[in-house]
């Protein structure tokens, strides 16, 4: 995948109150889950990344180190990082996945783009949390 592709992965929010290097995180782990990212796909080194999403280096390579942590990402000397062979994980259940792909076309047709539609959902998701407690 190209860096221009593996761009267009991303919706990075700077106001959501989201640290960066978390929605990074979450972004590619969601990008593997949906078959975007393949096992064995090299990302983009740290500063090619760095320049096209216009964030500090420092960020993507503390979201890097997280993932390899974790087992997500892969680092080959040499070739960089890797996504890795991921375990049999728990597909998102079709009764939340339909509902969710038919919200977000709605919300496509309604006008929004990405980056609205999150902020949409990020909102909704603090008032529940508010709810909750």
């Amino acid at each position: 995948m190209t860096t221009s592709n593996m761009v267009s992965l991303f919706s990075l929010n700077s106001s959501s109150g989201i640290p960066i290097y978390r929605q990074l995180i979450d972004q590619i782990k969601q990008a593997i889950r949906m078959n975007l990212l393949k096992p064995g796909e090299q990302l983009p080194s740290v500063r090619n990344l760095s320049s096209a999403l216009q964030i500090n280096p420092m960020t993507i390579s503390k979201a890097f180190a997280q993932l390899e942590l974790e087992g997500v990402l892969l680092r080959k000397r040499g070739v960089g990082m890797l996504v890795a062979e991921q375990e049999a994980g728990e597909d998102l259940p079709k009764n939340i996945e339909q509902p969710l792909i038919e919200f977000i076309k709605q919300a496509h047709k309604g006008g929004l783009d990405d980056e609205q539609i999150i902020t949409l959902v990020q909102q909704y998701l603090s008032l529940e949390t508010t709810d909750r407690t």
